[in-house]
């Protein structure tokens, strides 16, 4: 789109628009692809935004004074500006530190600590927060997927999350094939996604899936956080490829990428380079190399233009270019002084962005669909019920071999010992859940953040969706341990360690809440429950626990278990 051209925003939300099929040759990259273009007809957001920024600086407090912060404060971007209208692909680069990232969480919204100033602009006024919100999608750089599920059952979960009610289970499907199509994904649409159980999808298709579900709420404006980290070149090639074909349906695309190969430079519109949240260039790629080459930095002929001047604003490297003169070189430049000129004729040529929010779902319907995907995960997940109900009887099978009721070395309060053991072994083992729990938790923070996931429905399916699967751990491993051991009140101690192990896994999934690595939230659940077993009254009598620990004795569940 051109710097003077007049944007119009619709009456309606979303416009038919017949793509011509694109079809894969050699020489469009380095490898052939698998997928192909049906050349349906896609659903696009017909509400097309330009947005811009000016100025924008952003400091934290580092808590420390120090010779270079005398104020504590540190700064990570300084009179950041750039614009992206729609059907450009603008991509943020420089090394690493320079405040990529910061800077495109700023324009996603993201950023709540810290001191913000200068102005972000949505069709050349203010940015609204939740009209932003409504027509924007955010693609974080981890991919925060479920590896029990398939592509499709994903993007259909993902749109029954995150689309309003009044959307249909027809429309719903029709969207979900779109998105598929759009990302290439036809060829692995029913493929699981895949986990450290099972093979699935490749990197580069868990990167377009990640994609895809974004492209559910039809956004006008995508970001992107590194999408092509971690991927070969084949598969960087191939998602980039499919994220430029969305700017042809008038998208406006924003993404960080660490350092593009030429075959993905080649797809850019528009280039920002920083080093040390300064501006080095911003503005077009074709006009790249001529900027540079007016301060005296050519690119050798057989060089990649965006890794050649990476590295000259990289300051980790001996031999980076004069900083200084690249940062004040581009702010005189007349590429800085036209950016701030468009931006300011875009709140009079621009119509400003329609005050809209984007439809909420029923809590109701994310219940049912988050109710059916737990019950789905926990079955089929190898670690979150196989590998435990496998583990459980066959650690209960030793404790009812070892107090056989024909043992008549028993004696009756021996019998104490071996519900306590089990009961807490069966409650201590709870913990090996929680790797699995802090995943789940990744992604819930994702479609929270993404999809205005309902909290409340969230806690509610993750515990009803948890009951089946506790149940039978309970009922296979205490009936081995009563039948062995010949207990005679069986249905008690069933309904002790059913209690018992639901109360377990809900502080797992409280700890899984507060932390996001698992081996600091295993080595918390183990202290818990090692305290809990410690102040059960069962080692030390009530009577005897100091007054100063006395509390732990009350706070732990497994008090009552013991006085049961």
């Amino acid at each position: 789109m051109g710097d003077d051209a007049e944007v119009v925003v619709p009456t309606s939300i979303t416009v038919q628009v017949e793509l011509a099929p694109i079809t894969p040759s050699i020489d469009e990259g380095p490898s052939k692809s698998s997928t192909s273009f049906q050349g349906k007809p896609l659903r696009i957001t017909a509400n097309p935004c330009t947005l811009s920024w000016r100025n924008l600086s952003y400091s934290v407090d580092t808590k420390k004074k120090t010779s270079n912060h005398p104020d504590s404060m540190k700064t990570i971007l300084t009179n950041v500006t750039g614009r992206c209208a729609p059907g450009e692909l603008t991509a943020v680069m420089g090394p690493s530190g320079s405040g990529k990232t910061t800077l495109l969480d700023i324009l996603a919204d993201r950023i709540s600590s810290g001191k913000i100033s200068g102005d972000i602009f949505l069709n050349g006024v203010a940015r609204k927060h939740k009209t932003f919100r409504a027509v924007s999608s955010y693609v974080a750089q981890e991919d925060s997927l479920l590896g029990s599920f398939t592509v499709r059952e994903t993007l259909e979960m993902a749109a029954k999350l995150s689309l309003p009610s009044s959307i249909t289970h027809r429309e719903i499907v029709d969207r979900v094939q779109t998105v598929i199509d759009e990302m290439g994904l036809r060829v692995c649409e029913h493929t699981l996604v895949g986990d450290v159980f099972r093979k699935g999808i490749s990197g580069g298709q868990k990167r377009r899936l990640s994609i895809a579900i974004e492209l559910l709420s039809e956004p006008s404006i995508l970001l992107l956080d590194e999408p092509t980290s971690g991927l070969d070149s084949a598969s960087t090639y191939n998602v980039m490829k499919f994220v430029s074909r969305l700017c042809k349906e008038k998208m406006t695309v924003i993404c960080t990428i660490h350092q593009p190969s030429s075959l993905v430079y080649a797809m850019l519109t528009n280039v920002a380079i920083l080093t040390a949240g300064e501006t080095v260039y911003f503005g077009p790629r074709v006009d790249m190399l001529s900027h540079f080459e007016s301060l005296g930095y050519i690119c050798p002929e057989h060089e990649d233009p965006a890794e050649h001047y990476i590295c000259i604003a990289n300051t980790d490297f001996v031999g980076h270019g004069d900083i200084p003169l690249l940062v004040s070189g581009y702010a005189a430049s007349p590429l800085a002084g036209k950016i701030q000129d468009t931006i300011e004729a875009d709140s009079t040529s621009l119509h400003g962005a329609r005050d809209i929010e984007r439809a909420p779902n029923s809590p109701l319907r994310q219940l049912v669909v988050l109710l059916k995907r737990n019950l789905v995960d926990n079955l089929r997940n190898p670690g979150i019920f196989w590998v435990r109900i496998v583990m459980y009887t066959v650690l209960s099978f030793m404790m009812g071999t070892m107090f056989l009721s024909t043992n008549k070395r028993i004696v009756p309060h021996d019998v104490v010992y071996l519900l306590t053991y089990a009961n807490c072994f069966l409650v201590f083992m709870s913990i090996a859940v929680l790797p699995f729990f802090i995943e789940q938790r990744a992604v819930f923070l994702r479609e929270r953040a993404n999809s205005n996931l309902n909290v409340f429905s969230y806690v509610i399916a993750n515990f009803l969706g948890a009951l089946p699967g506790i149940f039978l751990i309970a009922l296979s491993s205490t009936l081995l341990v009563g039948y062995l051991a010949g207990l005679n009140s069986y249905g008690v101690f069933l309904l002790i360690v059913f209690l018992s192990l639901v109360v377990a896994e809900s502080l797992m999934h409280l700890v899984a809440a507060c932390v996001s690595h698992f081996i600091i939230g295993m080595a918390i659940g183990a202290a818990l429950f090692g305290w809990f077993i410690l102040c059960m009254g069962l080692f030390v009598p009530r009577p005897a626990i100091p007054d100063y620990w006395i509390w732990g004795h009350y706070l732990g569940f497994l008090s009552a278990v013991n006085s049961g």
